[in-house]
């Protein structure tokens, strides 16, 4: 979970700038967003749970509207919400596990994600938060509740035509597989364990499709080692993980998961290669050293994630989680908001996947200033 935080931290809060609907005029690609994995797409489901990994707290939400703690784990919003937001459906996307949630955000779709999550259930175990492979069955509670609401046709219609967002595996490979468990002695090499993810990857995939949902936008892994003990002295990253490994099988089951199941799109997202490059080019984005970036994560890591004492969470808040703000969107990056919006839908309907389905890396036009952090 906590390299899941950490991944969330720099992916997020580097890139959170909201992003600009491509189009406001136009009616959305598609009628509702829906949310799976972990916490870098909770919007507030482990708020209704019981688990320790809750973000309905301060420092967390103190750029959200009405600077409220509403559970996720940034100080704003989320990816989810930003690509909901990109793709005209909304603006924030509701945890379904909201005991008080409109009945009118059933049919623009809500989130079933659960921070600390996994696609192997062995490691959610103690922390009691919700697995991938249990996040389907509220989908089911959700279908349900739409058909109510909407009549049975059009709930079909709105699920069909749905978008689902799928991201997990890094506290898969982190904290479960590289704390030395059970995981770790019955695959010796990681490359036994992404196959076995994998393996939980497509069984996922094809519960999805046999309740309905059809367009399907699943990350690989990040650089898991750009940071902590896999980030060198020499400023470079070093991925013990083997993240792009499990990235290549990933599309190759992908493709052939496609063809298996007819009229699914599937989509692969590269979190790797942007966030690789930010990480060991940071100059290409108005840094001049890589420790920079590294020092201040670090120092979220240490203080605002875990520290008890509410001064220094105030302290990272203010220090550490404003100016990691550096690139003009996370979403044309790592989401491919415009090859979603013009290419997922209508013109390609075999093999859409592809190893890097958005543009390249936007560059800052005036690098913001830093503020180095010490303890």
């Amino acid at each position: 979970m906590a390299s899941s935080l950490f991944y969330l931290l720099l992916l997020v809060q580097v890139c959170s700038i909201t992003a600009k609907r491509l189009d406001a005029t136009k009616s959305p690609r598609f009628p509702a967003i829906l949310i799976f994995g972990d916490s870098l797409l909770d919007t507030g489901n482990n708020n209704f749970i019981p688990t320790i990994l809750k973000a309905n707290h301060k420092p967390y939400g103190q750029d959200f509207p009405g600077k409220i703690p509403t559970g996720r784990f940034s100080n704003g919003k989320l990816v989810s919400d930003l690509l909901a937001s990109a793709l005209g459906i909304k603006d924030t996307v509701p945890p379904f596990l909201d005991p008080n949630l409109p009945q009118e955000e059933l049919q623009t779709g809500v989130c079933f994600a659960s921070a600390g999550s996994g696609y192997d259930d062995m490691t959610t175990v103690m922390s009691g938060v919700i697995p991938v492979s249990k996040q389907p069955e509220y989908l089911k509670q959700y279908i349900e509740k739409l058909k109510g609401a909407t009549g049975e046709a059009k709930a079909s219609d709105i699920i069909n035509g749905s978008l689902v967002v799928v991201t997990s595996g890094s506290n898969d490979v982190t904290i479960n597989y590289f704390s030395g468990g059970a995981r770790r002695l019955q695959f010796p090499l990681i490359g036994g364990y992404h196959d076995f993810l994998l393996q939980r990857v497509q069984a996922f995939v094809k519960e999805l499709y046999n309740q309905g949902c059809r367009n399907m936008l699943i990350a690989g892994l990040p650089p898991l080692g750009c940071w902590g003990a896999g980030f060198n002295m020499g400023g470079r990253c070093v991925d013990y993980s083997q993240s792009q490994s499990y990235n290549q099988k990933l599309v190759a089951m992908l493709s052939q998961l496609q063809e298996s199941l007819p009229g699914s799109k599937l989509v692969y997202a590269d979190f790797y290669t942007p966030l690789f490059d930010m990480m060991n080019n940071p100059q290409e984005y108005g840094k001049t050293s890589i420790f920079t970036i590294v020092s201040i994560l670090q120092y979220i890591y240490a203080r605002a994630l875990f520290s008890n004492g509410k001064i220094h969470k105030r302290d990272a808040a203010d220090y550490a989680l404003r100016p990691l703000q550096f690139v003009q969107t996370l979403l044309n990056i790592c989401f491919g908001i415009q090859f979603i919006q013009e290419k997922l839908p209508t013109e390609l309907s075999q093999s859409i996947y592809r190893t890097m389905p958005f543009p390249s890396s936007h560059k800052v036009e005036k690098s913001p200033s830093f503020i180095l952090v010490t303890q």
